[in-house]
């Protein structure tokens, strides 16, 4: 074979392994992998092909360049990604598939047969998921002391807001626009029960709009900008706030519908002594019993969100187990023995952290695909309610009506407190995952990493 030859059978090699990086990457970037992993990834793949690879993420493209060790030529491809989305199962895949390509050498046919089999597979059907899935939402209207009524009227606020924003998201419509829907939606739902039953809707309000909230954009975020990738972390958290801004706007369209005078008259039942009799027929004071019941709830919502994330089926049990303790830490730790609430879901969620990368080693799975739905739970609910609803009385109050001091300060306390509380959830998480990332390869045993420190400690 002529040199020639041989110059364009490599090139033609080069270009495809660069389009199959690519390719991949646009596939982890979608699914809501942090940049760390995505690189790893590729690294890795292109290292298993022969190749050395460079690469520049953002949330929103990727530049990739392939080159032979000691060769100066490098083909490089850049292209932009506008999909956001959450596909865990495709992360923890791929995760398995890089490892394959470098320890077995598969060639690239293989390689795009297994990307085919991933893209066609579905973890969980349509039908799974909106039956099973507002759950998540349930069981944190009872954590947020809701009673059973209330999270009746949360499970198909959240069936109805989530069917319509996945939908819209499935037929690539805008992002903002979805989530803007879906919480119109699930709180138009509650303000409509609460005024026809006569019946007190507010933990349920406080939940309504939670199962929303991009909590795994959040967190890679964190993850991003602790590793020093600052132009994705930015992108993210800039993702992030748009689409909080836009749950907030509906939240905010919602309840000025319902603040207009015709609406009282749409009460044509009146369930609220019902409503009480069924809070204290059920309610609960063994304190053995509240204990279980937060670890119970705690899991049952971590594994909600864990559907949402299309989670492995095989990490819904550790999920569970997480998020459960996970919950009952934090709770411990900020009613029984009155530590700062912020504190406490710092610890708690590093306790998440590092039990994730425990159980990433045993069911070979990233590690944070475990911790991002097990923390969900502990999301600040509550303060980020009264945070909105501040903001709310400012906008939609009477001419000339100017709100006192005292509510500016408690507003913004608010507004601050769920700030810090998203950064000591966040932070809580990706400590663990930047410490003992060098230990968190294949063939790594954290438990031999530990015992090596103890001893060398003592």
């Amino acid at each position: 074979m002529s040199d020639d030859s041989q110059k364009i059978i490599e090139e033609r090699k080069a270009q495809t392994v660069l389009n199959l990086l690519t390719e991949i990457g646009e596939m982890m970037i979608t699914s809501g992998a942090h940049t760390a992993r995505i690189i790893r990834n590729l690294e890795r793949i292109a290292k298993g092909l022969g190749y050395n690879c460079e690469l520049v993420l953002t949330y929103t493209g990727i530049v990739i360049s392939v080159y032979k060790q000691n060769k100066f030529k490098a083909h490089t491809l850049a292209k932009t990604i506008k999909t956001k989305g959450l596909n865990f199962e495709t992360i923890s895949e791929i995760s398995i598939l890089s490892w394959d390509v470098l320890e077995n050498k598969i060639s690239i046919d293989e390689i795009k047969a297994v990307l085919k089999q991933i893209k066609a597979k579905k973890v969980y059907s349509s039908l799974q998921l909106y039956a099973l899935a507002p759950f998540a939402s349930v069981a944190l209207c009872l954590l947020f002391d809701g009673d059973w009524l209330q999270s009746l009227i949360v499970y198909f606020s959240t069936l109805f807001g989530y069917y319509a924003r996945r939908e819209l998201m499935l037929k690539h419509h805008n992002h903002m626009i979805a989530f803007f829907i879906g919480a119109t939606i699930s709180t138009l739902f509650i303000h409509l029960t609460g005024v026809m039953f006569n019946i007190q809707i507010k933990e349920a309000m406080v939940v309504s709009v939670l199962y929303l909230i991009p909590g795994a954009v959040m967190i890679n975020a964190f993850i991003d900008y602790l590793e020093g990738y600052f132009e994705s972390g930015t992108s993210r958290f800039i993702y992030s706030f748009m689409l909080v801004l836009m749950i907030a706007f509906g939240f905010y369209m919602s309840n000025l519908i319902f603040s207009t005078p015709f609406i009282n008259g749409l009460n044509v039942f009146d369930m609220s002594q019902l409503q009480i009799q069924i809070k204290e027929g059920l309610e609960i004071t063994s304190m053995s019993s509240i204990f279980l019941s937060k670890i119970l709830l705690g899991g049952v919502t971590s594994v909600g969100f864990a559907l949402m994330f299309n989670t492995p089926r095989r990490a819904l049990w550790t999920v569970f187990i997480l998020g459960g303790l996970g919950y009952f830490i934090k709770f411990l730790l900020f009613k029984e023995l009155d530590v700062n609430l912020i504190l406490s879901i710092f610890v708690a969620s590093c306790f998440v952290g590092l039990s994730g990368m425990y159980f990433a080693h045993r069911a070979h799975t990233p590690p944070i695909i475990f911790m991002i739905p097990a923390v969900i739970n502990m999301i600040p609910g509550l303060i980020s309610y009264e945070f909105m609803m501040g903001m709310i009385d400012w906008i939609s109050g009477d001419k000339g009506q100017k709100p006192s001091v005292e509510d500016v300060i408690q507003t913004f306390s608010y507004g601050i407190s769920t700030v810090f509380i998203l950064f000591a959830l966040a932070f809580g998480v990706a400590f663990p995952v930047v410490v003992f990332k060098s230990y968190t390869v294949k063939g790594k045993d954290l438990n031999v990493m530990i015992k090596k420190l103890f001893v060398r400690n003592n």
